[in-house]
């Protein structure tokens, strides 16, 4: 286990840079070569050093050398993208100017050094205007698709497209010559495919929210039902992209990571802030952790989920460092889940899972010594009581605590360890993602089912009085399997939305019509990074 932190304190990961292509009419033909000689100077030293006999080593070898092989194709094309560069860049008097872009208010940079740049919005959406502002380099005549600009300029799209007629080009020109044409894309180059196929049913009346891609090139995004994309923003492990609808008022919600303190490596846990935003995707405000008793110093929350009830009513998730035993004796320090509701600025409800001994040896074996022994990854109010649900992953459970009284007490647990309902061995379920009630408040999960490899929905009708299972459905899904992530909600009587999370194919969400027994449409995408795929009405 890692050493102590102080009480509060949490942590996380950092990202990483993206490669770029090079190409050039020789350079394919030289590397070829060169690959081709290195592999036939080993194998002649080899024969010509042991003979036939010697082949057969060559052959425990081989393995090696297409390694290095493939290093020295990386190395080279390293250096062609370095000559590349070199013969893009320009030095004029515009090649240090910062022309202070910003689109959507988010600041944009743009490499004037390069004679001609192409720029990727952080964020764009259609159905309402976007704002573009600049700074007018000095003795210069800037122009946003033909107009002259002046002051900040609305831009609006019907398509986020790839096709160049979407594009904005912006054009810089001095009057001793100097001139930039710098392109802004309806879509950025680096965002991942995304189709949606299948369309044999009538589109629903909503959209899908998602994310895709992870570190410095993760995006959330909002598409219809149809397959048109209609938002998108590019934000460091950016995630969990809501909708949420309060009092009439349409509002947007998503997690950013911090990077600067996303330094402990681990593959699923973020910090950062919650961002909300007004229905045309401005920023409202930006949310993180209230200083209280048992986190002295507040801090950033976490990824997995969040809830708001109005814009400044919500629950924040949070990991902390906590004192744990393991059942043998030993107290190691353990992440433990933070939960803080907070109301009009004031800190109304919190929770520390370390106070609740229950879990302390309820976790299932931790892959590479985790030190996550819940790993909470899903948090709603129940409907009727208006107490909390929590999934926590590495106890295999789910769980209700306390809300609607303060106390903060679990009142049920199931599956895992400390089961109250009884469980048989096919209700039970491993490493389940996203608790959530259906429209007849059963209780459905994403079952990764990591221990038999196999991936299933999970439909349980509780009976919370007397700790029963009164009816109970497993929905089988075929093929697929997801080790990480997912969700699946209803969005009509027989229509589920499943967020296959992390899995093993390029299919990140399914439309399935259970009553018919039919994939109505699926969720394509070339990055098959994603965390959950929600519907949104």
């Amino acid at each position: 286990m890692k050493s102590a932190i102080p009480d509060g304190e949490i942590s996380g990961r950092g990202a990483s840079g993206r490669p770029r292509p090079f190409h050039d009419g020789g350079m394919g033909t030289i590397q070829g070569k060169l690959v081709a000689s290195i592999l036939a100077v080993v194998l002649v030293a080899v024969v010509g050093a042991t003979g036939l006999g010697g082949y057969l080593g060559y052959r425990m070898i081989r393995d090696d050398l297409d390694d290095q092989a493939d290093s020295t194709s990386q190395k080279l094309d390293a250096i062609n993208e370095n000559i590349k560069d070199q013969g893009d860049l320009i030095n004029d008097s515009l090649s240090g100017v910062d022309l202070g872009l910003k689109v959507n208010g988010i600041p944009t940079t743009v490499e004037l050094n390069r004679r001609q740049p192409t720029v990727n919005a952080p964020s764009l959406h259609v159905g309402s205007d976007n704002t573009i502002a600049l700074t007018v380099p000095v003795n210069a005549v800037v122009r946003v698709n033909g107009t002259v600009y002046r002051h900040p300029m609305t831009l609006r799209f019907d398509r986020l497209s790839r096709e160049v007629r979407h594009n904005t080009t912006i054009t810089i020109t001095r009057s001793t010559g100097e001139q930039r044409t710098v392109t802004i894309p309806a879509l950025p180059t680096d965002f991942p495919n995304l189709e949606l196929g299948g369309q044999n049913f009538t589109p629903l009346p909503g959209d899908y929210y998602g994310s895709v891609g992870s570190g410095d090139s993760a995006y959330v995004y909002q598409i219809s039902t149809s397959g048109n994309l209609k938002y998108y923003r590019r934000g460091i492990d950016i995630d969990n992209l809501k909708k949420v609808v309060l009092d009439g008022k349409t509002y947007y919600a998503f997690f950013e990571a911090v990077p600067e303190y996303n330094q402990i490596e681990n593959f699923s846990l973020k910090f950062g802030q919650i961002v909300l935003m007004d229905s045309h995707y401005r920023q409202i405000k930006r949310l993180r952790l209230t200083p209280t008793r048992k986190l002295p110093q507040g801090g950033y929350s976490e990824n997995h989920d969040f809830i708001f009830l109005s814009p400044t009513h919500y629950l924040l998730m949070a990991e902390v460092y906590s004192p744990i035993a393991d059942g043998k004796g030993n107290v190691n320090e353990m992440r433990s889940t933070y939960i803080q509701e907070v109301n009009d600025g004031k800190v109304t409800f919190e929770w520390l899972g370390s106070e609740h001994h229950e879990l302390d040896d309820a976790y299932q074996e931790l892959l590479g010594g985790s030190e996550d022994y819940m790993h909470s990854n899903s948090l709603i109010i129940d409907p009727k009581d208006h107490n909390l649900i929590m999934s926590m992953r590495n106890q295999d459970a789910v769980i209700k605590i306390d809300r609607n009284r303060g106390t903060g007490a679990i009142l049920w647990t199931l599956g895992g360890k400390n089961d109250d309902f009884g469980l048989s061995k096919d209700q039970r379920f491993s490493r389940q993602h996203y608790a959530y009630f259906d429209n007849d408040h059963n209780l459905l999960l994403f079952d990764n089912g990591v221990a038999s490899k196999h991936t299933t929905i999970k439909r349980f009708t509780l009976d919370e009085n007397a700790r029963k299972v009164t009816a109970f459905r497993s929905f089988d899904l075929g093929d697929h399997f997801s080790m990480y992530c997912g969700n699946v909600q209803q969005v009509s009587d027989s229509e589920y939305l499943i967020g296959w999370g992390i899995a093993s194919t390029k299919v990140i969400a399914t439309l399935y019509d259970f009553r018919q027994g039919k994939v109505l449409s699926e969720l394509v995408s070339s990055n098959s990074q994603t965390y959950r795929t929600q519907y949104f009405r």
